[in-house]
């Protein structure tokens, strides 16, 4: 006998699934490894002779089960038997991790639930018996030699193909054998009204889905290499308990080698929420503290949600996995060896700036001090994030609180950058860059894009490299742009430390951004801004240049062009009744020679130049589109052909081998043919707009229309970094250094921003996809109730808001819950599965699938022939859904909409020669009259979308053919730009600059050098300080001079206003105050908001003390963070910083 005799009808699936059985106690992976072949004949064989389902698009079982009308056609809770049987088997073939005879035996049960189901939907038997699983009907063939079983794994590999084979050539023999042709008709028509009957009745067999969920849990905990096969892993007995017998069992309790618990695993009902299990977890930790004196980390979970709990350190936190052996070890291990960071010495040969140390401690005191796992770093362009990064690795590294670290960005080139700085700066951390082909890591710092990434999370889980708690920290460059897109789900996967790294502007930042750092908006943990960076001297600002030309600001006009012009224009097909060119098509439709000319000959010859003058300096040139930047390469070459297309070169994404060509453009190797120069000029589109490092950069060519704020500060960035000795080798003198940089703008971006400082809304669009979805769930259960009063039109609007259901039904029963981003929703998925579900869907569940489902990736095939899954015909079904809520909303039918059909239909009709298009016609005729839209419905505009939506894309796309011309431009002198987003010197600021000058080309001038530095001066250090001041002015009179500067203050306390004080003076003056180990960061903060106002104003009185932004902390200012003999000193302080400024015999002006 058998547990699956009721199967003799189907003998290939009988045999397989008797060998399983016959398996489970002498070898358990035999076993799995059938159960998952029995599920393939099973699935097979429906997939053949029962009509109602749609072959996927490929042939293999997990895209066989996941198939909506395959899993549409389930009972309820079979699925994630289904998968349970497929992952094992996968298992038993394809990993080495031991399964056990208990794995076994549950594998076998899910098998027979399913196949029970099988034989009631599909067997001809009358009357059909319930089958239930016996035990003792498992052969009990002993259990053999682990080294054996081992063995067997190795032959499954080999017997898995050689079957596989089989299979395949069965398969074609059947396919050609054309005499069963009718014996299949007949069957799958016999099959069809079986079920029909079949669904009639009541299913009573228990398919319990309580055992089969406690089952995924164990998969979850195998995925983490737990086997759980030894006895004291599962419902462990422990003392200590507050009932009246003192005792509970453990749902799992994870080991380590030491014989110590690591966790507990609290496993309850899905039918209650995860968090039920909080205190029963919580009291069962104490126990096992109680009895082998160490806590144990803490899971509790429903099948759907994951906690876990680390109540030494953390709060608990939903996680997408359970650790490894070795990661749940080192988590305990950190507890003792987790080292003090706020006493954490920084390295400053890898960032020795004061603004760098001050990130890294305020991230420091938010993961030590507040327990918090997420941190946001607001840093200018260049101002080095990377060297912060790295510092802040090397310090978590040393202390024992990371081992792994991953770093991501969203581009190679600058994955690659990073992980050559970290190469250099912190070698022992060996850097890897990860790809698809690795079979382990041991690197401490893993880089990746975040593309590579998705591969990698994407794989199945048995053979997934990374699980949720490989790293222990995680970096996220550009943090503002990628939590807006799909990337988030990487780092909502990992369970680690997070770091957020962005160069926007703090309160240019969206809300969103703050939130998954948990941070309030507008308040990063640290921010550096560019304004800060340039008052510093750590950033170089930019001079900016509007360069107007004719034919960029005002277009090209035929009746403005000369006769010889006029006549080229009319030979121009492509501008046949035309007698303009709008500004906006100018470098996209129409590329003018001279245009492009003037504008590289006003770079070469006002461009900042380098070698003693003779050579331009590193530029990049920002073009519109590819087109462009070719164009502008092959004119550069044309008008410069002695440097044999060498010194400019194109660098964009679709160039192959860009990396090498950025490598190029980074080596500042003296050429050693001077036909053949460096790389000088990089052109480019997108490429080059952030996160390449050139700080030999100084001039940036805006050739394209920039609208975005963040992006176009991004763009200026690749300037701003300093470069020493770029003009001499006196590294002393400053005019041998980079100072500026200038920005040459044709494209009136400067203007703009003059006018809108915030730039365009940054508006962070949803899919394609997910808005059609959106739209459609709106317009559906919006439809659940009508109050059409025609019967007629009634039926047929519940005819189209089931159809609609349909769509949003199928497309949710194609997501793959074993994807990565799918996986933490599958609790909302799984109660979707059922068709019946989305007939009544209350305000909470309907909120619940937009929060959480609309945005999922599917895996659905076509629902059918009509819903293709193109992106034009997709674009299409949006307008009219568009038009179709519009109208459901209002009543009224929008006319731009209904226009932009009708063009759509007249379009379609001049292809009335395609077959497709020629099928329909006479109805894309009737669409374009006015009758048609008079008493148009709903159903009305459905019919249009689903009759049109594949023949959009026999319309021609409309591209305009680019047109190469040579008119004369006219090109300005070009006007210097003061714009306040990028940098404003105000005339104080001006003064200062002349005044540092001074000082930076005169340094043995003694008396600004002891202002500056805050030494104390004489009589005649004024009196020389004065005339030096007065020529430096540039006034014509030095009663003007005292006139406009002075306003009456003390020679030394005005040029200390001027110049500020040395930052390094500054903080030596109040050096005592700056130990971490003897004043706490807030306090730290308030003494550097003193050391930023002297570094600006150059003196501070007391009163400044107790006003703004000294008050905005705390409203006693310096008396709310110091004791009082402390406030003495820091007053003290301050009257000798503004003594040394000025001597007793000192005079005022005026």
């Amino acid at each position: 006998m058998s547990n699956f005799t009721f199967l003799n009808a189907w003998q290939a699936i009988h045999d397989n699934a008797t060998q399983s059985e016959s398996s489970v106690y002498s070898e358990p992976r035999t076993c799995c490894f059938y159960a998952r072949r029995t599920l393939e004949k099973a699935v097979d064989w429906m997939y053949r002779y029962d009509v109602s389902l749609s072959p996927p698009y490929d042939t293999n079982l997990a895209a066989l089960i996941h198939e909506p009308s395959f899993k549409n056609n389930l009972a309820g809770g079979l699925f994630p038997k289904l998968k349970a049987i497929q992952q094992t088997g996968n298992r038993a073939v394809h990993s080495d991790s031991v399964i056990s005879q208990d794995e076994a035996i549950q594998i076998l049960k899910e098998l027979h639930h399913f196949l029970y189901w099988f034989y009631r939907s599909y067997s001809e038997q009358t009357p059909l018996s319930d089958q239930v699983f016996n035990l003792e009907l498992i052969p009990k063939t002993l259990k053999i030699d682990a080294n054996l079983v081992q063995q067997s794994a190795k032959k499954l590999k080999q017997q898995a193909k050689q079957l596989a084979k089989s299979d395949k050539s069965q398969a074609a023999i059947e396919a050609e054998n054309t005499a069963l042709s009718a014996e299949i008709k007949a069957l799958q028509a016999k099959i069809t009204a079986h079920k029909q009957a079949i669904s009639q009745t009541v299913d009573s067999h228990n398919y319990n889905e309580a055992d089969t969920r406690k089952f995924l849990i164990d998969l979850q905990l195998k995925e983490a290499g737990w086997d759980l096969t030894h006895e004291n892993d599962l419902e462990y007995k422990v003392t200590g308990m507050p009932n009246s017998k003192g005792i509970g069992r453990v749902d799992y309790v994870l080991w380590g080698d030491d014989g110590l618990p690591l966790a507990v695993v609290e496993a309850k009902n899905t039918m209650h929420s995860a968090t039920k299990g909080r205190q029963q977890a919580k009291l069962y930790a104490d126990c096992l503290e109680g009895m082998y004196k160490r806590r144990p980390l803490i899971y509790y979970s429903n099948g759907y949600e994951l906690f876990f709990w680390d109540d030494t350190y953390y709060p608990e936190r939903q996680v997408q996995g359970y650790g490894t052996q070795a990661e749940l070890q080192r988590i305990i291990n950190r507890r003792s060896e987790r080292q003090d960071l706020l006493t954490a010495h920084v390295n400053k040969d890898i960032s020795g700036r004061y603004y760098q140390e001050e990130a890294l401690r305020h991230i420091c005191e938010l993961f030590q001090e507040h327990r918090q796992r997420k941190a946001l770093l607001v840093m200018a362009t260049g101002s080095g994030k990377t060297r912060t990064i790295i510092s802040l690795v090397d310090i978590l590294l040393r202390h024992n609180w990371v081992k792994r670290v991953l770093f991501l960005a969203d581009r190679n080139a600058l994955v690659t950058q990073a992980k050559n700085e970290f190469n250099r700066l912190l070698p022992h951390s060996s850097p890897i860059i990860l790809s698809s082909g690795l079979a382990t890591i041991q690197n401490r710092v893993c880089f990746s894009t975040y593309p590579t990434m998705m591969n990698l999370l994407n794989e199945p889980a048995e053979s997934r490299l990374l699980g949720s708690g490989f790293f222990d920290l995680v970096v996220i460059d550009e943090a503002h742009r990628s939590v807006y897109k799909k990337y988030r789900a990487i780092f909502d996967y990992f369970d680690s430390l997070l770091v957020g790294l962005t160069a926007t502007p703090k309160n240019d930042i969206d809300k969103n951004t703050y939130d998954v750092f948990g941070l309030e908006s507008g308040v990063p943990t640290y921010a550096y801004e560019a304004e800060q960076a340039y008052a510093d001297g750590f950033l170089v600002p930019p001079v900016c240049m509007s360069v107007p030309t004719k034919f960029m600001r005002k277009g090209v006009h035929y009746k403005e062009l000369s006769r010889e012009e006029q006549e080229q224009w009319e030979e121009i097909t492509e501008l046949d009744d035309r007698d303009q060119v709008l500004p906006s098509e100018v470098n996209r439709f129409l590329f003018n020679e001279d245009t492009v000319d003037k504008a590289l000959a006003h770079l070469m010859a006002h461009g900042i130049k380098v070698e003693g003058g003779d050579t331009l300096g590193k530029t990049i040139i920002f073009a519109a589109n590819n087109d462009h930047a070719n164009f502008i390469y092959a004119r550069f070459n044309a008008n410069y052909p002695k440097w044999a297309g060498h010194f400019a070169r194109v660098i964009t994404y679709k160039e192959d081998y860009a990396e090498s060509l950025i490598a190029d453009f980074k080596d500042n190797t003296p050429a050693k043919d001077p036909s053949k120069p460096n790389l000088t000029i990089a052109i480019s589109v997108d490429m080059l707009d952030t996160g390449i490092d050139v700080p030999e950069v100084v001039n940036l060519v805006f050739f394209k229309v920039i609208k975005s704020k963040v992006k176009f500060l991004q763009m200026l960035g690749r300037g701003t970094r300093l470069c020493p000795m770029l003009f001499g080798m006196d590294q002393t003198n400053p005019e041998h250094n980079k100072q500026n940089f200038k920005v040459f703008d044709f494209c009136q971006n400067l203007e703009y921003f003059e006018l809108n400082p915030d730039g365009a809304v940054d508006n962070k669009q949803k899919s394609l996809s997910q808005n059609i979805f959106e739209k459609r769930l709106q317009i559906a259960t919006t439809l659940y109730k009508t109050s059409e009063a025609d019967q007629q039109q009634k039926e047929a609007l519940a005819t189209f808001r089931d159809y609609t259901l349909d769509l949003l039904h199928h497309q949710v029963s194609g997501m793959n819950l074993d994807n990565f981003i799918v996986r933490p929703k599958r609790q909302y998925i799984e109660n979707l599965l059922s068709r019946e579900a989305w007939n009544i869907l209350d305000k909470s569940q309907i909120s619940d699938i937009v929060t959480h489902v609309t945005y999922l990736p599917t895996d659905a095939n076509d629902f059918n022939a009509n819903e293709v899954n193109d992106e034009l015909a997709k674009r299409f079904d949006h307008l009219v859904l568009q038009m179709q809520l519009e109208y459901l909303e209002s009543k009224t039918l929008s006319q731009t909409l209904k226009l932009s059909i009708i063009d759509i239909a007249e379009n379609l009709e001049m292809k009335a020669s395609v077959p497709n298009v020629a099928e329909y016609l006479s109805f894309i005729q009737e669409i374009q009259t006015d009758a048609y839209w008079e008493h148009i419905t709903l159903p009305m505009m459905e019919e249009i979308r689903i009759k049109l939506r594949c023949l959009i894309q026999f319309i021609d796309k409309g591209k305009k053919e680019i047109i190469y011309t040579d008119f004369e431009d006219e090109l300005g002198d070009g006007e210097v730009k003061e714009v306040s987003i990028v940098y404003t010197p105000n005339s104080l600021a001006q003064y200062r600059k002349k005044i540092e000058a001074y000082i930076k080309s005169h340094e043995d001038q003694l008396t600004i050098q002891k202002l500056k530095r805050n030494k104390p001066i004489t009589e005649k250090d004024l009196e020389v300080l004065e005339d030096i001041l007065f020529q430096a002015s540039g006034m014509e009179s030095k009663e003007a001079y005292i006139e406009f500067y002075t306003d009456k203050k003390k020679l030394g306390v005005f040029v200390r206003e001027l110049v500020g004080l040395d930052r390094a003076a500054a903080k030596d003056a109040f050096a005592g105050f700056l130990e971490a180990s003897a004043y706490n960061s807030t306090q730290i903060d308030f003494i550097n908001r003193i050391i930023d106002y002297l570094t600006v104003n150059g003196v501070m009185d007391v009163g400044a003390l107790y006003q703004a932004p000294f008050t905005d902390i705390h409203e006693d200012s310096v008396d709310g963070f110091f004791e009082d003999a402390q406030v003495v000193n820091i007053l003290d302080t301050l009257e000798i910083i503004t003594a040394n400024s000025f001597f007793d015999g000192d005079v005022s002006f005026g």
